[in-house]
């Protein structure tokens, strides 16, 4: 059974002078957010877009909706599976792994790779900034220099009970999700993390948005000035 491992987070001091300092220069930085429902994806989003000015925002979701019709049906049949459960296609385990749970949302990510970037692609070639989220951005499937990116960091809520809770707020009105299915999000989750501390990849602790917007404006000012 894999270990969870979580990094202290380190929220450097970053002033608004310097935000709007860096607003300027940054409109067309690209962000991959990654992290499982609950992680507070859309709400750091959001926050990051008002900070740095950037214009375009999008979710793998809507992304696996809009090609569900243009793909083969086997892998359309894939994308349609939340992605905790896309490792039903292959398995039919009644307790998965860790790895088996991990494994059916890479087989999604992966089909969706050209998708994620011909956006980034897009992005870079009209100026404009983008913020990207989803499970999908799973570090070491996903990786931001080979795709263009300035950051790739991983959302977590380490209170399990407190990102199911999330996970199932009233922003989701018609999302019903059972015992199970949480606890294969939170599975999810527990790789992800896994999976970032493996590749070096950034882990922000998003307990504070505020506090998780300022640390992922000084990763990415950090990026951008290597």
């Amino acid at each position: 059974m894999l270990r969870k491992v979580i990094k202290k987070p380190h929220y450097p001091t970053v002033s608004l002078e310097s935000n709007r300092t860096q607003t300027k220069k940054n409109r067309s930085v690209i962000i991959l957010l990654a992290g499982v429902p609950g992680t507070g994806k859309t709400t750091v989003g959001n926050g990051l877009q008002n900070r740095l000015g950037i214009s375009h925002r999008l979710s793998t979701g809507f992304l696996r909706a809009t090609i569900d019709s243009l793909i083969p049906e086997s892998n359309a049949r894939l994308l349609r599976k939340e992605a905790f459960a896309a490792y039903e296609e292959t398995s039919h385990s009644k307790f998965p792994t860790g790895q088996q749970i991990l494994d059916g949302c890479a087989r999604q990510a992966n089909i969706l790779k050209p998708v994620f970037k011909s956006c980034v692609a897009r992005a870079r070639t009209e100026g404009i900034g983008l913020i990207m989220e989803g499970s999908h951005f799973i570090p070491g499937i996903i990786d931001p220099y080979e795709f263009g990116a300035d950051l790739l960091c991983v959302l977590d809520v380490p209170d399990r009970e407190e990102l199911k809770e999330r996970a199932m707020s009233a922003n989701h009105k018609h999302r019903q999700w059972s015992d199970f299915d949480l606890s294969r999000l939170s599975i999810l989750q527990d790789q992800l993390v896994y999976m970032a501390n493996r590749n070096e990849l950034p882990i922000v602790i998003n307990t504070d948005v505020e506090q998780s917007i300022n640390h992922i404006v000084a990763l990415l000012n950090k990026n951008t000035s290597m």
